[in-house]
């Protein structure tokens, strides 16, 4: 019993060892188009390997969670940034370094409908204390609901910049998300080679 024990324990590592191969070395950079049936809103997402990849990957390594590098065409919007998957809230700000240049993405950077929201009236505040005042308050709580969000994304112009950096670099990509203190701070990094590009092309985002 012992001997088949010892025999079949290399093979078990042997298995893990060529799946962790095989996942990583077949993962590129894919494009995922979707419809929202209640909206309509179409949208198309850049981001590296497919959910099943990843999630496998999550498992293998034993992490709860993983940030990663992505970019979107949202009906028509261009984002760029990085997301905690699964979803849970990033803690701070998130820095991209690319080649020389330093992206620094702060929870005012959320888009609109990937930030938690809840109602805010400063008809009241605005009355007793004044408009600026009541707009200083608004500003709080959407920077609070901004940060209650697992995405840091640049949308618009600031996103294209940062993805020809990306498109043009020659390396890795450096990122970290800088939390509090050093438990809820963490790095990644990735290359965007022409998978990448040509993921891009397919969501319809042109730089």
């Amino acid at each position: 019993m012992y001997t088949r024990i010892k025999t079949i324990l290399p093979c078990l590592a042997l298995g893990l060892l060529t799946a962790c191969a095989t996942n990583l070395d077949t993962m590129q950079w894919q494009a995922t188009h979707h419809m929202d049936e209640f909206t309509e809103i179409a949208s198309c997402r850049v981001q590296f390997g497919t959910a099943k990849q990843r999630s496998f990957n999550r498992s293998l390594f034993g992490q709860y969670v993983t940030y990663n590098f992505y970019a979107e065409n949202y009906n028509g919007e261009v984002r760029a940034g990085v997301r905690a998957e699964p979803d849970i809230p990033i803690a701070g700000d998130v820095q991209i370094k690319v080649g020389s240049k330093l992206y620094t993405l702060t929870p005012k950077n959320v888009p609109v409908d990937l930030a938690p929201t809840t109602p805010i009236d400063t008809a009241a505040i605005e009355k007793t204390m004044g408009k600026e005042y009541a707009k200083t308050i608004e500003d709080m709580t959407r920077n609070a609901m901004g940060a209650a969000s697992p995405y840091r994304a640049f949308t618009g112009e600031k996103a294209k910049a940062l993805l020809r950096d990306v498109v043009n670099a020659t390396g890795e990509i450096k990122f970290r998300t800088v939390g509090i203190n050093m438990a809820t701070s963490a790095t990644g990094k990735f290359t965007a080679g022409e998978d990448f590009a040509a993921a891009l092309q397919q969501c319809g985002i042109n730089l």
